[in-house]
């Protein structure tokens, strides 16, 4: 097929993201009215006018994760999974968004990478784009109890990053998927912050999920780590976990 069709462009955009180690990669319609006041509420028209988003999934390290339960008040744990996250996998997803957005301009299309996390609200909630709302109409996974995206065989341990764009991807289905009776992530929250409702796309995250007690939990944990991590409802779904026991630290 030749260069600079849409077919082509697709292609070149999933060559990105396998050469630079992406778990997965999709591409969303952004164009359902619901979907653009979501986007909206947060990044203001000038994002909501893109009709589509790529979505970049990196999955974390297990060895990491599967201390959280147990140990996510522990300074080397919290601090290893801290900076595991928010020093180098969304720097790195930063850098994946901008080849993604750099190969669309180049095409001549308008792309914006958006940051895997810079909160834009006062409370620092927020972001200007809900890159779990992407990577859920990119069929990368659904949005779980714990209101994370919890994708087939690694569950939640995954980070996102998302570009949207005015060219004329292909898109993928969402799943057709959901938690079933599960509710393992709501009863090890030890901040108490979920409800154990299953996703609706029609109610709040107020419905699911108290934030405020999310963060103050996490705040007091950075009395004793540190840092302000907890991670538990990362590691304790089934979607992730691995068979294999994991290596753990001494109680």
């Amino acid at each position: 097929m030749s260069a600079g069709t849409p077919a082509a462009l697709d292609e070149r955009l999933r060559r990105i993201g396998e050469h630079l180690g992406t778990y997965r990669v999709g591409v969303a319609d952004m164009t359902a009215p619901a979907v653009q006041a979501a986007v909206r509420e947060h990044g203001g028209s000038w994002l909501a006018a893109f009709p589509r988003a790529v979505s970049l999934a990196f999955r974390l390290q297990d060895a990491i994760v599967d201390q959280l339960p147990r140990h996510h008040r522990s300074p080397a744990v919290a601090r290893t999974y801290s900076f595991h996250i928010y020093s180098s996998v969304n720097d790195y997803l930063d850098e994946m968004a901008l080849h993604v957005a750099r190969a669309i301009q180049e095409e001549g299309h308008a792309a914006v990478p958006v940051p895997a996390s810079l909160p834009v609200d006062a409370d620092g909630f927020s972001g200007a784009l809900s890159h779990k709302l992407a990577a859920n109409l990119a069929g990368l996974g659904w949005i779980g109890r714990s209101c994370l995206l919890v994708a087939p065989k690694v569950g939640p341990r995954l980070r996102l990053v998302t570009v949207l764009t005015d060219a004329p991807l292909a898109t993928d289905a969402p799943l057709d998927r959901d938690c079933g009776s599960c509710t393992e992530c709501v009863e090890a929250c030890p901040a108490g912050a979920f409800s154990g409702k299953a996703f609706d796309p029609a109610e709040p995250r107020s419905a699911r999920m108290d934030v405020q007690a999310c963060a103050d939990y996490r705040e007091a944990a950075k009395a004793v780590s540190g840092v302000t991590i907890c991670g538990v409802c990362v590691a304790v779904c089934p979607h992730g976990r691995r068979s294999r026991r994991a290596a753990t630290l001494p109680a």
